[in-house]
């Protein structure tokens, strides 16, 4: 592991069983991937390909079977509880739904305070200017701490899911279908959110969809996932104009376009292949 890296992910498998006469589940089968400091890395596939359960396992939520998962260096695979719950100050998660992710019977100040007084890190008038910072860089006023979850738009709770996620100032926030709820004016809106944080705090995403559009958008580089496998990887640019594997060419295709003349090229290179 280099100092330019991040996270490094080894041989990692998930096996999830099902019973003594069903055969096991193998979510992820060997995954060998890096994020570099302030980069994103892309994880995209359809649904049931396994890019979920590797996020989890990063944030500690899914058993790993085997291999190793390491932050700046230090083993994550076999760490205690307690190790885990101080390592949320460096690794955070943004959720797809911000609705299921918000307790809708607490104001938002309570839910954002919550991490400092966890960690001990402020109470009292420095928490509570902490979460008006943080309200203000994803673009909310201060005031909005005061009010409950259901009061706001999908947007607007995606805002805050992402402040909560930025106030102990994370260095790696796994990013899980983080857009995918919102109508597509809305989406643009939260990824170049996104993109604007990671400019100005340096912070890495691991970034999970299942849309080539907005992998495409959003990332350093891209791993293509099937079948809990890694089919492909490399640069974004790379992967979006010479993609390699016949999966990651039908998600391409499959991946709307604004622009009809994309599309239909797209379509083209995959039928001359």
């Amino acid at each position: 592991m280099t100092d330019s890296e991040l996270l490094d992910i080894r041989d990692l498998t998930v096996t999830y069983r099902r019973g003594r006469r069903r055969p096991p589940v193998v979510a992820n089968d060997a995954i060998s991937l890096y994020i570099g400091r302030g980069e994103t890395l892309g994880v995209v596939g359809e649904s049931g390909s396994g890019k979920s359960t590797l996020g989890d396992a990063v944030l500690g939520f899914a058993p790993v079977t085997s291999g190793s998962i390491r932050f700046e260096g230090e083993e994550l695979v076999g760490a205690s509880a307690s190790r885990r719950r101080e390592l949320t100050r460096d690794i955070q998660v943004v959720f797809q739904n911000p609705y299921a992710s918000l307790n809708p019977a607490k104001p938002i100040g309570d839910t954002l305070r919550e991490p400092l007084l966890a960690h001990g890190l402020a109470r009292g008038a420095d928490a509570r200017a902490r979460v008006a910072h943080w309200l203000g860089v994803v673009g909310l006023p201060p005031d909005v701490a005061q009010r409950h979850p259901p009061e706001f738009s999908g947007g607007q709770r995606q805002r805050i899911a992402i402040a909560r996620a930025l106030m102990l100032e994370p260095k790696l926030i796994v990013c899980d279908e983080a857009v995918s709820a919102l109508d597509l004016s809305i989406q643009a809106q939260i990824l170049n959110l996104l993109l604007d944080l990671q400019q100005r705090l340096g912070v890495s995403y691991l970034f999970i969809t299942h849309d080539m559009a907005v992998v495409e958008h959003m990332s350093t580089r891209i791993a293509v996932m099937h079948h809990g496998r890694i089919v492909e990887h490399g640069p974004a640019a790379r992967i979006v104009q010479a993609p390699l594997d016949e999966y990651t060419r039908s998600l391409l295709e499959a991946a709307p376009s604004p622009d009809p003349e994309i599309q239909n090229r797209r379509r083209r290179e995959r039928t001359a292949l």
